[in-house]
């Protein structure tokens, strides 16, 4: 008899405003970009709560949203994505409201940036180099919305234009970025 692996049960009561989703899906896009940076990831995000409900602060095509947190723990409950939970090292609470808050001002229905892209593979092939925004100033893409909240909260554990979630792994790697899955995922080996 196979042991059947326990579904992953995500405490929302753990939760706070400006945490990071760190997303793997599996879908077609999300393996390239995976594949073609080397990292665990392929998506970040921010975490929103409003009206007694947690909405994540997504930059995905066509443009920027706000989808329901309950769809996130829906694809990973279904297998279709795993998810990880950072936070800035030292940031406080109000931090996180701010940075959601410049997201929901700045960043929400602006359309998907997929004009960076090709700087962005570039880049992954090359090195760092390229030290100029990829890209186009009034769309977005996942990370570097992400990136830019938490700069208005004076807090970048990025350090570099051009962030991507291997750059986001890179700092959590490194100590800028709070690793919460443990506590908000317990059990769940990402």
């Amino acid at each position: 008899m196979s042991q059947s692996r326990p579904l992953p049960c995500i405490d929302q009561r753990l939760l706070r405003v400006g945490l990071i989703l760190h997303a793997r899906t599996k879908g077609f896009w999300g393996t390239a970009i995976r594949k073609v940076q080397g990292a665990w990831g392929n998506h970040d995000a921010l975490l929103w709560h409003e009206a007694g409900a947690w909405w994540v602060l997504d930059a995905e095509p066509p443009v920027a949203r706000l989808t329901p947190f309950n769809e996130w723990e829906a694809r990973m409950r279904a297998g279709k994505a795993q998810i990880r939970f950072y936070w800035p090292y030292g940031a406080r609470s109000m931090d996180g409201r701010e940075a959601a808050k410049w997201w929901l001002r700045h960043v929400n229905n602006s359309p998907y940036d997929r004009w960076a892209f090709p700087r962005l593979l570039w880049r992954s092939l090359i090195g760092p180099w390229w030290k100029s925004q990829a890209g186009r100033d009034e769309a977005w893409w996942c990370t570097e919305s992400v990136r830019a909240a938490w700069r208005s909260a004076a807090f970048d554990p990025w350090g570099e234009n051009n962030a991507t979630p291997a750059l986001t792994e890179e700092a959590a790697r490194a100590g800028r970025l709070d690793d919460y899955t443990p506590v908000i995922l317990p059990n769940v080996n990402s």
